[in-house]
C-alpha cells in the first residue's frame, strides 16, 4: 500500500532483549511500510547490543525505566506483569513530555503488514482495539490517543492494580472505556484488524498481525515456536530476522 496518505504519527511499544525476536519483526515490519514521526521503545531490560541496534533506525527513542525484565519463566513470570503495568506508565510520560498525537501504542509481538494511516481518526478523542462477544473487550494491543487524554490513562493506571488476574491491562481498560464511553468520542477498531492472530483469517483488510499469547509459556523459546512458526508464520517473518 502506498503512503500518499500518510497520516503524521508516533509509535510506542515496550520491549527487552527476551522479547528481541518479536522486537525485530515489528520494527523492520512497520517501517517497511510506514513511517512516523517518533519509534519510542521503553526499555525493560535491552542489553547495550540491542540497545545499538535499534538506534540504527533513524525515529527510535529509547526510553528508560526502572524495569529490568528477562522473561526467564514466560508470561506467567513476575517479569510480566511488571513489564505490563510499566508500558502504561511510559505511555503517560510520553504524551505529558513530547507534544506527538496520534500516538499508538503496540504491543512489540506484532508483525505489520500494511499502512496504518488509515486507521487513524482524528475525530475521535482514542481509539481502542476492540473483540466482540468476549469478557474482556477491549485489548491493549493496540490503543490510539489522539489527544492526550491523560484523565482517561490515570484512571486506567490506577485501575491496573485492582484486576486480580496476571492479565491486568485489557480487563482494566474494559472497565475504564466503560466509565469514558460517555464522556469521550471512543472508536473501537476490530480485533480482526489489529490484532489477527491465525494465518487463515489474513485479508486485505487485516493491518497487523499479533503473536498473542494463547498460553502460558515456560519459556520465551517456548512463546517464540508456539506464537509464530506453530502457527504457520515462517514466510512472513524470515526476512526480518535475516
Amino acid at each position: 500500500m502506498g503512503r500518499c496518505m500518510e497520516i503524521k504519527h508516533s509509535v510506542y511499544t515496550v520491549l527487552n532483549s527476551a522479547y528481541m525476536t518479536f522486537g525485530k519483526i515489528f520494527i523492520k515490519s512497520y517501517f517497511e511500510h510506514n513511517d512516523c514521526e517518533y519509534f519510542f521503545i521503553l526499555d525493560a531490560g535491552l542489553n547495550e547490543s540491542d540497545k545499538k541496534y535499534l538506534e540504527t533506525f533513524d525515529k527510535v527513542r529509547i526510553l528508560g525505566s526502572d524495569v529490568s525484565t528477562s522473561f526467564k519463566n514466560g508470561n506467567t513470570s513476575e517479569d510480566w506483569t511488571k513489564t505490563v503495568v510499566a508500558k502504561t506508565f511510559g505511555l503517560r510520560e510520553i504524551l505529558k513530555t513530547y507534544n506527538v498525537t496520534p500516538l499508538i501504542m503496540i504491543d512489540s509481538d506484532c508483525l505489520v503488514l500494511q499502512n496504518l494511516s488509515s486507521l487513524i481518526d482524528k475525530t475521535k478523542d482514542l481509539q481502542i482495539c476492540h473483540r466482540k462477544n468476549h469478557v474482556t473487550p477491549m485489548l491493549g494491543s493496540y490503543v490510539c490517543f489522539n489527544k492526550p487524554n491523560l484523565e482517561f490513562l490515570n484512571r486506567w493506571i490506577d485501575t491496573i492494580p485492582t484486576i486480580s488476574t496476571p492479565w491486568k491491562e485489557s480487563p482494566a481498560l474494559g472497565k475504564v472505556y466503560n466509565e469514558f464511553k460517555d464522556k469521550l468520542n471512543i472508536g473501537l477498531i476490530d480485533e480482526k484488524i489489529v490484532s489477527c492472530i491465525n494465518k487463515s483469517d489474513i485479508n486485505n483488510n487485516v493491518k497487523i498481525v499479533h503473536f498473542k499469547s494463547g498460553t502460558a509459556h515456560k519459556t520465551i523459546e517456548e512463546a517464540i515456536q508456539c506464537r509464530i512458526y506453530d502457527r504457520g508464520y515462517d514466510d512472513f517473518v524470515k526476512k526480518y530476522l535475516n
